[in-house]
């Protein structure tokens, strides 16, 4: 069985992916003390809301970690002692499985079938504006009590395919070109997110629809919150199934 030597460093960064007996999941970051043996490798205590996290001895938990240019790789270890190294707060892991490669991409994709939209703006010409504003003052008194916007937003539906941390793969009628900027939103856990991002992959697979790969540029918290939870969930279940 190849060991860490062949595929660790020192200051190397791994997932460590926690399944709590309530069905939720965590996955904390964890870094690389010593490779001290193909079985044996001593990592950081990793960190959950500014805490050291509480790591059961004995136990086995999954870890994951990606090489540039190789890919995501996945591992079964058991933690044995909790450890100082350095000085610092430490864990020492035993490996208790083939080291496996689960893809290439650094982010893990999952299938996603959801609907979303990109969203464009578009200037409202003069008669636009003054025929919204006409219309706000049939509810309001006076027009110091709104605003009209310059601009109104335009929506091109899509159907999502795929989701993973880094991006998301739709089909749309709308046809892009590779490196395009655009803004969206798709719906995931009963409620609509938005992003900012590029078309890095794009597919004709008949008259109207494309097939169009966006890596993500902009997620505010919550957004990236819910990806994460989402994917690791169905990571979850997969690990859970033997399949990963």
């Amino acid at each position: 069985m190849e060991g860490f030597t062949k595929y660790l460093n020192i200051a190397d960064e791994i997932d460590i992916m926690i399944f709590l007996n309530n069905n939720q999941s965590l996955t904390l970051k964890a870094f690389v003390y010593e490779v001290t043996s193909d079985l044996r490798i001593v990592l950081s205590n990793p960190i959950h809301e500014g805490n050291l996290y509480p790591l059961e001895k004995s136990y086995t938990y999954y870890f994951r970690f990606y090489i540039e240019n190789s890919g995501m790789f996945l591992f079964k270890g058991i933690l044995i002692d909790r450890i100082k190294y350095d000085n610092l707060p430490s864990i020492l892991i035993q490996l208790e499985s083939d080291i496996k490669r689960v893809q290439r991409r650094k982010f893990y994709r999952v299938n996603f079938m959801s609907d979303g939209h990109f969203i464009d703006y578009k200037q409202l010409t003069d008669d636009e504006k003054n025929a919204i504003r006409e219309r706000m003052l049939k509810k309001y008194k006076t027009d110091a009590e709104f605003i009209v916007d310059e601009y109104t937003e335009i929506k091109t539906p899509f159907s999502t395919l795929d989701l993973s941390g880094g991006g998301i793969r739709v089909v749309t009628s709308q046809s892009y070109e590779m490196g395009d900027f655009l803004e969206g939103e798709f719906k995931i856990s009963d409620s609509y997110v938005k992003f900012k991002g590029e078309i890095t992959r794009i597919d004709k697979k008949d008259v109207n629809r494309y097939e169009v790969g966006i890596k993500f540029l902009e997620l505010d918290a919550n957004t990236q919150s819910k990806i994460v939870a989402y994917v690791f969930e169905v990571e979850r279940n997969l690990i859970k199934k033997g399949l990963m």
